[in-house]
């Protein structure tokens, strides 16, 4: 079959269908070099991906059976751990993790031996928890009452037959009232993902104590704010596990709970 005429190119046979050959144009001199090097450095850079991808996967996890968990906002290697029942210190060392206090969002960690990912809950401790301080020293007007109201439920560090744990106070308020910061400090939590507490608020204050305020209608203060003593910081509601408006508060020394009124006027 007659080719047409293509200027500074030749023609090449790419198949036959029913004896008559269809004919494509190739670069060829210069033109032809330059594409094929194009193609062969595209190729080496795709192989150098793939091989650099299973050098990864060999290095954790090896052959073993598991899982990769992703790190959430707020959650702990302990508190990860403890969710899939797996030792803190294998996974550590198949992580290749040596601080277990400084993992970071996003993180993957694989878990060896589970057989499908989990959801991890988040609790007060996860985020209060911390470094050790000085034993605790209880002052009257360390803090200031967070909205004021009738307090219905009182602080109850041991349960008893008799009465539930309570790790804070419940000050009766109605819908809507504006809920102060207790003292000045950093928003460490302001979210509504902890099973029970509604929209929830945690403030971080100087040595290391926390004020928690739970249940709130709206949260009006976002993580990393800092805040003064008396800014308003939510409103009183019912949300999560709350029979009625009013507001839990806490008072926490890293992850231990104390009775606020024994820090309140």
């Amino acid at each position: 079959m007659h080719c047409p005429k293509i200027s500074s190119t030749s023609c090449y046979t790419l198949h036959r269908n029913a004896g008559r050959s269809r004919r494509w144009p190739w670069p060829k001199g210069h033109l032809g070099l330059r594409f094929g090097q194009k193609l062969a450095a595209l190729l080496m850079v795709l192989l150098m991906l793939v091989s650099v991808g299973c050098r990864h996967t060999r290095g954790v996890g090896h052959a073993q059976r598991g899982v990769y968990h992703i790190v959430k906002r707020h959650q702990t290697f302990w508190r990860i751990c403890k969710t899939y029942a797996v030792d803190m210190e294998k996974v550590a060392r198949v992580n290749g993790i040596k601080d277990k206090t400084k993992i970071e969002t996003g993180q993957r960690i694989f878990i060896p031996g589970a057989k499908r990912v989990l959801k991890v809950d988040i609790y007060v401790e996860d985020v209060t928890a911390g470094g050790k301080g000085a034993a605790v020293t209880y002052e009257k007007g360390r803090f200031v009452w967070p909205v004021e109201g009738q307090v219905t439920a009182s602080f109850c560090a041991k349960e008893t037959k008799a009465k539930r744990r309570h790790d804070g106070i419940d000050i009766s308020a109605m819908t809507g009232t504006t809920v102060q910061a207790a003292d000045s400090g950093k928003v460490v939590y302001s979210d509504n993902k902890m099973r029970g507490y509604g929209n929830l608020i945690i403030i971080e204050h100087q040595d290391h104590f926390f004020t928690i305020y739970a249940h709130n209608e709206e949260n009006l203060v976002k993580e990393e704010v800092l805040v003064k003593q008396g800014d308003a910081i939510a409103k009183v509601g019912k949300t999560g596990s709350a029979t009625g408006p009013h507001l839990h508060f806490e008072i926490r020394k890293g992850s231990e709970p104390l009775d606020p009124t024994r820090f309140l006027p």
